[in-house]
């Protein structure tokens, strides 16, 4: 078995596997430091996107982890998304991001991998003897450096962020920075909530792979208010299902 044209043919086909035709990775970051507490419900929300393709993966930003409880609803959105979920504190914020976004690329990768191999060949990764597994984990590492991705980080603006939120604008910032080293087309955009003038959300960046514009957008995002995570999500699934598929209704369909 060729084992990348194997990868390459079969698994960059299906959406609902995570990735499109073209290979393209679409995934959300949610960065919180709290429970939502108003709107629709995040882990709901999740749940859909993963359905729709989508990959949720979370941050918790705690003060002082030997102090704070883990952030339950964290968790579960991440576990819902079929992402991953991790918690940690400002001093390690910008590392913790740009590691989550790799393991969720090739967690991605992997899984639709494994699914392709059961269907075809009766057998999963963890099936194969250990020089064959090597072989396949090898070529998805490469091909994580190679596949497209479109990233929604979807940011807490709520009043309990305000001494993270300059953290977290350059940890953005920083994980593009790095994404745009690998072979593949990173694109990232950035939704803050709650929005303005009472307003669950706010678009703060488009889908870009220019820095500075990124940069540029974040440097004038506010905090203060409540944490309205459910409806924020709901938007990142629009922005990464694009105008023709929203205008199907699928989303109507899918997420109430």
């Amino acid at each position: 078995m060729n084992t990348k044209h194997f990868i390459v043919n079969n698994y960059k086909k299906d959406r609902r596997g995570k990735m499109d035709k073209k290979g393209l990775i679409r995934q959300i970051i949610l960065v919180s430091d709290g429970e939502s507490n108003v709107g629709i419900n995040p882990i709901e929300v999740s749940k859909k996107a993963k359905e729709l393709g989508i990959t949720v993966s979370t941050i918790g930003i705690v003060n002082n982890r030997t102090k704070e409880k883990p952030l339950a609803e964290i968790q579960q959105i991440a576990n819902q998304g079929g992402g991953i979920w991790e918690i940690t504190d400002l001093e390690n914020f910008s590392k913790t991001m740009e590691m989550l976004t790799v393991k969720t690329v090739h967690k991605t990768i992997q899984e639709a991998v494994n699914k392709e191999l059961k269907n075809i060949l009766g057998e999963g990764l963890e099936d194969f003897n250990p020089e064959s597994r090597r072989k396949i984990i090898d070529v998805i590492d490469k091909f994580g450096e190679e596949v497209d991705i479109r990233c929604c980080i979807v940011i807490d603006l709520s009043g309990s962020m305000t001494n993270k939120i300059s953290i977290a604008k350059k940890s953005i910032v920083n994980l593009l920075r790095t994404l745009k080293q690998r072979k593949g087309k990173t694109e990232i955009a950035v939704i803050g909530f709650p929005g303005t003038d009472y307003e669950f959300y706010k678009t703060i960046c488009d889908f870009t792979e220019d820095i500075d514009e990124l940069q540029k957008s974040l440097s004038n995002i506010a905090t203060g208010g409540t944490t309205p995570t459910g409806p924020a999500l709901k938007r990142a699934v629009e922005m990464l299902l694009g105008t023709a598929e929203v205008n199907k209704g699928m989303l109507a369909a899918n997420i109430v």
